[in-house]
């Protein structure tokens, strides 16, 4: 099968497995953690937005770090400190330096690591089978999905949060263990992508971005407040969602590799945007939340497998997929950035939370203009 030719990428397989424990049981409840501990919404989104900011700053380390010591030690050490962070939130009870502290490194460490695995992808990847690859990745994704946020609402609900945190930080260690296996990729000492690539790269990343900060974290802080503020119940809401959504990417990647692009790009938008409208709507009350969050898990595993596996295939195109992916991570710590702001500013005002949830359209909209045309313009 397509999906198991390829070493590297199994090894990203079973990376993602254990990585999924850490990001689904571990990154949504830090941030509604933080909610409970105190902070008021409009707080946890300038945050958040703040964490992505400072990104902008952070991601200039890596190239030269992974130019010295390789892709796969640059790896490591996002993983590493990744791992540390989750020790950290575990201490946040107030605005002060524990939440600083946690923001910082969060913003380091999510720097390393994101730039890094993106780029081992894309280099380890085959162009000809990459929607069936990106989708195995996401269907893998979704089924860690639905054990992880129960196990770690129940350890938040009958434990103090450091038993649960440290659980979610020992899942990222371990993350790191399938890539002893492969090779230390050196990257050109000097290489420069394209002006063209590097704005295309930017626009494809910062309407993800926009969405992201828009559609995805302010709706996880709602979705938590809507429900009471339950780690059980949110975690079973996330659970809900299932594995139909992985099924689905896997479909959805099979079309990329046929080459139904055009109709991938135009039902993975199209779905997004629906989610968009379910969680703008069904927001208010925990029945119709829970079943827009489902609906909204149907979307990402085909919105993920169509921008992500485009972005992968234009990394490898460029003189270095790393470089490639420091410019794209730049456009969406901006956009996420500007999502997170935003929503914050909206809340604060005293907008429900329709509003930041419908406007994740728009940047729904801008960035399936902005795929499509990376699609005409290599034609």
């Amino acid at each position: 099968m397509a999906h198991f030719k390829n070493k590297s990428i199994n090894l990203v397989y079973l990376h993602t497995a254990l990585q999924g424990l850490a990001f689904h049981g571990g990154e949504s409840f830090a941030f509604v953690y933080l909610l409970k501990a105190g902070l008021t919404l409009p707080t946890v989104l300038f945050a958040i937005g703040s964490l992505y900011a400072a990104r902008i700053v952070l991601r200039r380390l890596v190239v030269p770090f992974v130019k010295r010591f390789g892709l796969r030690s640059g790896l490591f050490f996002g993983i590493g400190l990744e791992a540390v962070t989750y020790l950290i939130i575990s201490q946040v009870t107030e605005v002060g330096p524990t939440l600083f502290a946690y923001l910082a490194l969060f913003s380091l460490s999510s720097s390393f690591y994101w730039i890094t695995m993106h780029a081992f992808v894309a280099i380890s990847g085959d162009a000809e089978h990459r929607g069936k690859q990106v989708s195995a990745t996401e269907f893998i994704n979704t089924i860690v999905g639905i054990a992880a946020p129960l196990m770690s609402g129940f350890l938040l609900s009958y434990f103090p949060p450091y038993v649960a945190f440290t659980v979610i930080a020992a899942a990222m260690l371990l993350s790191a263990v399938p890539f002893l296996f492969d090779d230390n990729i050196r990257i050109a000492p000097e290489a420069t992508v394209p002006r063209a690539a590097r704005w295309q790269a930017r626009a494809i990343m910062f309407t993800d971005g926009v969405r992201a900060g828009l559609f995805h974290y302010t709706w996880l802080l709602v979705l938590f407040t809507t429900l009471s503020g339950s780690y059980v119940a949110f975690g079973g809401a996330i659970a809900l969602s299932g594995v139909v959504g992985g099924v689905f990417g896997l479909l959805m990647g099979r079309s990329m590799d046929l080459g139904n692009g055009k109709r991938a790009r135009q039902i993975a938008y199209g779905v997004m945007a629906a989610a968009g409208i379910a969680r703008a709507v069904g927001y208010p009350t925990p029945f119709t939340a829970v079943l827009a969050n489902a609906f909204a898990v149907i979307a990402w595993p085909m919105y993920g497998t169509v921008m992500n596996g485009r972005l992968y295939d234009l990394a490898k195109q460029s003189p270095c997929a790393l470089r490639y992916h420091v410019v794209a991570e730049g456009g969406w710590d901006l956009g996420t950035a500007t999502g997170c702001f935003i929503a914050a500013a909206l809340l604060w005002i005293g907008f429900s939370a329709f509003w930041p949830l419908i406007l994740s359209l728009v940047a729904c909209g801008a960035g399936y203009v902005v795929i499509s045309r990376s699609f005409e313009k290599q034609a």
